[in-house]
């Protein structure tokens, strides 16, 4: 897997991760820290959970953050045509990556892509001449346009975590969205 070279300085509960792009120069990525319950670093970041409507915070570990944030600038810095063009080929080759490592792709997978390929578009923007980070409804759009892609180009690859109410609380479990789809 193709990526960029990154350093990552802790402070206290921030840190700031700074990729080395051959086009963008030192890209920085700030994000705030915690420790996981087995004693690992994670990185705290604005995820939208589209099946559940709303924005959360998720922690991913800080070596998966990282890697799959550097593989996600390193797509975008290599892709070739117009912005759609790049968001679209990044998109894609995130998703058939997971998809050929999993065989599927989860819809809280789905959404850690998408709130990712955000935080990177917006580091890339912030070192532009001019660049402007995406604001809410820029975010928002570019939500949209990914959920409708992942649903027109992997809604046989996609699952959904629904939850079930049980005897031991909330139980989630999987539903392919197809299959989801067709009992609507």
């Amino acid at each position: 897997m193709a990526a960029l070279n990154y350093t990552i300085q802790h402070n206290g509960a921030e840190a700031t991760i700074i990729f080395q792009s051959l086009h963008h120069g030192k890209v920085q990525i700030n994000v705030k820290c915690v420790r996981t319950p087995d004693g690992n670093k994670g990185f705290v970041y604005d995820c939208v959970n589209a099946t559940i409507g709303r924005e959360i915070q998720q922690i991913s570990l800080e070596t998966d953050f990282v890697n799959d944030l550097s593989y996600i600038i390193y797509l975008y810095e290599n892709s070739v045509g117009t912005k759609q063009d790049y968001i679209n080929g990044t998109f894609d080759a995130v998703i058939n990556k997971h998809i050929r490592q999993y065989g599927r792709i989860v819809d809280t997978d789905l959404y850690t892509t998408i709130a990712q390929m955000t935080i990177g578009l917006n580091a890339l923007a912030q070192n532009e001449p001019n660049g402007v980070p995406l604001n809410e409804h820029g975010k928002l759009k570019l939500l949209k346009m990914l959920l409708a892609r992942a649903e027109q180009k992997y809604g046989n690859f996609l699952y959904l975590t629904q939850y079930e109410l049980t005897a031991y609380g909330l139980q989630p479990h999987l539903i392919s969205f197809n299959d989801f789809k067709n009992n609507l």
